[in-house]
């Protein structure tokens, strides 16, 4: 996968919100109808209120009532087993990420991938799914299954420059999406606004991308530190606020599926203090944990044998015996600690 094929998702995600916020329209104040019609949209939906302010979906074309479902997405419920699988899930991508991930490399290409994976898998799940769905452990077990397809070809050689790209672009988009969830409703919470959102989080995914292109080193710590935080409090704040919390916001943010929106509508997100101070704290500390990245590990990102050292071990038939005595010790040392093995982490 490469990080044209991540624009392009991200692209075809964004044309689809911006087609379901076009049919979203603020409920009339008259209340002595007994339904209020609202605005027909693209895709062929008309939401209605009723006074008690319930939401009917309907497809004007043939008058059917789309039927409506809730908008779970797999987070389970409380500390369910899904709840369980995805905090576990997102603090063991975030915490390495935060603390080491300039020095991770493969494991650190994996995660990009398996991130990507992750997120496209489930945004399409959650966007064509009926009002039946698919159980929250099943759609987990689905997503977790393309995530760790990607994990293992960001271990590969094929996959660097494209995981590369695409670490970046997460770094950004990382950032933007906890911009957009400060605020209660989102950052711009006028369904007519609704497609602005997603355009300062693509402006934040180009830039993220752009960065690791101009200077690599700056970018990738960058990105690691932004996803790394994210994926961190987002654990901590499933941890804390369970679904009601950044899950929630996830999910208002990402499903406009017709057959969720009468539940996207009616609960809306309204994020606690607690769960505004975790992402403030999480976006300021994007420079520190990067700086302090840069600072504890000075290596290369990307870690391969010296063309030197290679020829040596190949082609010199007392390589072997000439690595014990004392006067190599020193080519010993950095020989071993540079080639252990192309799947090093």
């Amino acid at each position: 996968m490469t990080a044209a094929v991540l624009l392009r998702l991200l692209f075809c995600q964004f044309i689809a919100h911006v087609s379901s916020v076009r049919s979203l329209s603020i409920p009339s104040s008259d209340t002595t109808a007994l339904l209020h019609t609202h605005t027909l949209v693209p895709r062929q939906i008309e939401i209605n209120t009723l006074p008690n302010g319930t939401y009917i979906v309907s497809d004007p074309a043939t008058q059917q009532i789309i039927a409506q479902g809730p908008a779970t997405d797999g987070s389970g419920s409380n500390f369910s087993a899904p709840a369980l699988i995805w905090i576990g899930y997102t603090l063991a991508f975030g915490l390495p990420l935060t603390i080491a991930g300039i020095r991770g490399w493969r494991f650190t290409l994996g995660a990009s991938l398996a991130l990507t994976a992750a997120v496209c898998s489930w945004a399409a799940i959650i966007s064509t799914v009926n009002e039946t769905g698919v159980s929250d452990i099943l759609l987990t077990i689905i997503v977790l299954a393309f995530s760790f397809l990607g994990f293992i070809m960001g271990f590969f050689e094929f996959a660097r420059v494209g995981a590369t790209g695409i670490l970046g672009i997460l770094g950004g988009l990382a950032f933007g999406i906890r911009i957009i969830l400060l605020k209660e409703g989102l950052l711009l919470s006028s369904s007519g606004m609704f497609f602005l959102n997603w355009i300062i989080i693509a402006v934040f995914g180009v830039g993220g991308g752009s960065l690791v292109v101009w200077r690599q080193r700056a970018g990738l710590l960058t990105a690691c530190a932004s996803t790394g935080t994210f994926l961190t409090v987002l654990g901590a704040d499933l941890i804390l606020h369970k679904q009601s919390g950044l899950s929630r916001g996830l999910r208002f943010l990402f499903d406009r599926n017709s057959s969720h929106i009468a539940d996207i509508l009616q609960n809306g997100y309204h994020p606690t203090l607690a769960t505004v101070i975790l992402l403030g704290a999480s976006l300021g500390a994007i420079p520190i944990v990067a700086y302090a990245q840069h600072r504890i590990f000075k290596q290369p990102f990307r870690r391969i044998p010296e063309e030197s050292d290679v020829e040596l071990a190949i082609d010199d038939p007392t390589t072997k015996l000439r690595m014990f005595s004392p006067e190599m010790s020193d080519r010993r040392t950095t020989f071993f600690s540079r080639a252990i093995s192309r799947f090093s982490m």
